[in-house]
């Protein structure tokens, strides 16, 4: 049967509730399969759940987008590749036995960096993008997400919301920074590209994100309306072209911004605006793919509507396909009603559901979804220990690594040294995994396999009086000291004691994991290695380097912006 044949006869068996169903990505947290992702998948027919497996409940949600000082959710019962996928293929058989027997896809971040949601059991992480374009190897970063890809599909997990097609043009921005290939517009284009066909050829669902792009903003939209100011010949040099380079090669899906381009259109969010999603992506740029919204949970679009349910449904009659509709499981009875209420008075026609439900469907079809929907536990495991993706692994750590200056000459450090090592530990994303394959502890490990003369203090996100207390007290009795810093999404950082501690006349040397003065990459530190991720191997690599081993091979990867040391 072909393909059109196929999705036709399913559109017209499909009752309004089913094909409601088909346009919502809902979320499933945990390991556990609660009788609210039953309900998802049997009673509200999802096309598919973004997975989140490490934390316990979707249900507390806020708190992992509150303001500091929020409870983070505890951790969800341990699953290894093999375990999580066996949960993962008892969620299909659930979606296999509806009356329709339509499968789900499940879809992730897997970003890069910090930004991997599938990371427990050893899977083999890899650098920031802005760390692969750091390579300078196109064909060397298809091969890295290829394997992502591959170790992903083995787990059952099929559609990934990269890449991250934001032009990081901004050196303030909290939200996407290293996230994004780099500052350069033709840049960002190539290396999704490579993303796009290491993702295609691995048989996962690449979303290049955040449409028309998010690059030049000072805000985190997960808690704070953003608005873009730039004219439209600027939004078609920077944010725009790397869309259209990867529409011309067949990217599947796009997630829109909820971000307000006051040049395209001044009154609303792009997720909920049918200037941009159906008249500019759709119709202008002639993307055939499917659309989806980001978590249409962030204050920056849910501050605008009456209820969760109303931005979803208009989301939708925007021109979306699919609504990313995350959090409190409570939300999704009101969302349908929302939804229901626009097709029936008009605001949403049949005709424009149906094709959105198609769009769905044959992306299911297109990526393997109906022909093999479950996961098969022992690949998963297997491929976790591949020996050529856990060298792939290193080698990615090695090649994005630079060692922006040693003006001081303190590298490598003698093993004879007293070292003093701090660092800080981040529950929101080393909880990911929170293993033995990754923990933040782990680069004060690799150090003492170097050196019996290491000792180390670690820090939360915020500092206390302690803390410093404890770093100035270990520096004074050190012979050098490095400080591990890494920015993500705007949080605290620990470099106003590097800055202390450098006052004193210590050596210190900064493992930045990151490019930017703004943020982490001070201008004061005499010694600066950015690694462009804190994975396992990122920090094996720059626990190597300064024992004079390990690789820093890195070239650097933004063209608009340098600091000392870069030439």
């Amino acid at each position: 049967m072909s393909k059109k044949k196929f999705v036709e006869d399913l559109v017209s068996r499909m009752t309004l509730e089913e094909k409601i169903g088909q346009c919502l990505t809902l979320e499933f947290c945990g390991t556990i399969v609660a009788p609210y992702v039953v309900d998802f998948v049997s009673k509200y027919h999802c096309a598919g759940l973004r997975i989140t497996p490490h934390i316990y409940t979707a249900l507390p949600y806020g708190t992992r987008l509150a303001e500091k000082g929020a409870a983070i959710q505890r951790l969800s019962p341990y699953a290894a590749p093999d375990a999580y996928a066996e949960i993962l293929g008892r969620v299909q058989d659930l979606a296999l036995g509806t009356r329709l027997g339509i499968p789900v896809y499940f879809s992730s971040d897997q970003e890069g960096d910090f930004s991997q949601d599938y990371s427990r059991g050893g899977v083999n992480l890899f650098p920031s993008a802005m760390g692969m374009a750091a390579t300078g190897d196109k064909d060397f970063v298809y091969e890295c997400y290829l394997a992502v890809a591959r170790q992903n599909r083995a787990a059952g997990i099929n559609m990934l919301h990269t890449p991250c097609l934001d032009v990081n043009i901004n050196p303030r921005n909290p939200e996407i920074c290293t996230r994004s290939f780099g500052d350069d517009a033709e840049m960002v284009a190539e290396y999704g590209l490579a993303q796009l066909n290491g993702f295609r050829d691995g048989g996962v669902v690449a979303t290049g994100k955040h449409f028309p792009g998010r690059g030049d903003s000072e805000v985190d939209v997960h808690f704070a309306m953003d608005v873009n100011t730039a004219d439209r010949g600027r939004l078609e040099a920077c944010e725009l072209y790397p869309y259209r380079r990867l529409i011309e090669n067949g990217l599947p899906a796009v997630m829109t911004a909820h971000t307000i381009y006051n040049a395209l259109d001044p009154d609303n969010p792009a997720s909920v605006s049918r200037k941009i999603v159906t008249g500019l992506l759709r119709e202008e740029m002639g993307f055939k793919g499917v659309i989806t919204t980001d978590a249409i949970g962030m204050k920056g679009v849910i501050s605008r509507f009456e209820s969760y349910g109303e931005a979803c449904a208009a989301a939708l009659a925007a021109g979306n396909d699919l609504v990313l509709a995350k959090g409190d499981p409570g939300n999704i009875p009101g969302t349908i009603d929302w939804i229901r209420r626009y097709v029936e008075d008009g605001r949403i026609s049949m005709e424009e559901l149906d094709n959105h439900v198609r769009r769905v469907l044959g992306l299911k079809w297109d990526y393997g979804v109906f022909d093999k929907p479950r996961p098969k536990p022992k690949k998963a495991r297997d491929i976790t220990r591949d020996e050529k993706i856990m060298e792939l692994s290193s080698r990615a750590a090695m090649r994005s690594a630079i060692v922006v200056r040693d003006r001081g000459g303190v590298l490598p450090v003698s093993p004879e040294a007293k070292l003093f090592f701090t660092d800080q530990r981040y529950d929101a994303y080393h909880n990911k995994a929170e293993d033995n394959w990754w923990h933040s502890h782990m680069m004060a490990e690799y150090l003492r396999g170097h050196s019996d003369n290491v000792t180390d203090w670690e820090c939360r996100l915020e500092l206390t009086a302690e803390d410093e207390e404890r770093i100035m007290r270990g520096a004074a009795e050190a012979d050098v000291v490095v400080f591990h810093s890494f920015y993500w999404r705007g949080n605290s950082t620990n470099t106003h004691m590097v800055r202390k501690v450098i006052e004193t006349g210590k050596p210190v040397i900064l493992v930045a994991g990151g490019p930017y003065r703004e943020s982490i990459a001070v201008d004061e530190a005499d010694c600066l290695i950015v690694t462009f991720g804190s994975t396992p191997r990122c920090a094996e690599n720059a626990a190597a380097l300064i024992y004079g081993k390990g690789a820093a091979r890195g070239k650097w990867p933004l063209k608009n912006y340098t600091i000392d040391g870069i030439r």
